[in-house]
């Protein structure tokens, strides 16, 4: 019996693929009303976070209507609908790894080694400060901020893909950094964070 549900289901999926190929919003509709919900479902069991999982979603789908006239009317359409949704999900935990480990960087490598004190250092406060002090930055500022100390871009190459000079790089990440050092010495956090970028030429 399940087998010839999934039969039915599956010549469905492909009557409804073969109008999308054609631009079809309607089939497009039917389908995220059929399997939307399930891939939220999907999504949320592993992310444990209702906007992340409605992101998903909505990627998802996105990239199904970009690539519409592209989708193979024989294949599994759920199997190829979930196979996106879990690469979506993979690269949002790969993102968020690289995210705090660049947080963390910033914050354990700067810390003067005090044993007495050290340990009373809220790290998950500093890496919340650090998230709001970084979108406090001016826009471009922030950007060429991100580039340096995230992606680890070297400062000429920051320079061609904004298309501004090196300098102007250097005197950016140098108020970035200025900026981030005078509000977190403005903190109750026992004078521990000194960021090692501030005692490094390397900018």
């Amino acid at each position: 019996m399940d087998f010839f549900l999934e039969q039915s289901d599956l010549n469905s999926d492909r009557a409804l693929l073969k109008e999308l190929n054609k631009g079809n919003q309607l089939a497009f509709d039917q389908l995220f009303y059929k399997y939307g919900n399930r891939l939220y479902g999907f999504a949320l069991s592993y992310l444990k976070n209702d906007a992340d999982a409605e992101e998903v979603v909505q990627d998802v789908f996105t990239k199904i209507w970009v690539k519409h006239e592209e989708i193979n009317t024989e294949q599994s359409f759920k199997s190829y609908l979930f196979t996106i949704a879990y690469n979506i999900i993979r690269r949002k935990f790969l993102n968020n790894a690289k995210e705090q480990s660049f947080k963390h960087d910033l914050i354990e490598t700067s810390l003067i080694e005090d044993h007495n004190t050290v340990d009373k250092v809220d790290y998950q406060s500093c890496i919340d400060l650090l998230d709001q002090l970084i979108d406090q930055l001016p826009p471009k500022r922030r950007e060429i901020f991100i580039l340096r100390k995230k992606e680890h871009l070297p400062v000429k190459e920051i320079a061609e893909k904004l298309n501004i000079s090196p300098k102007t790089v250097e005197n950016q990440l140098t108020e970035a950094l200025k900026f981030l050092k005078s509000e977190f010495s403005k903190e109750n956090l026992g004078g521990l964070i000194f960021f090692y970028m501030f005692l490094s030429s390397d900018i």
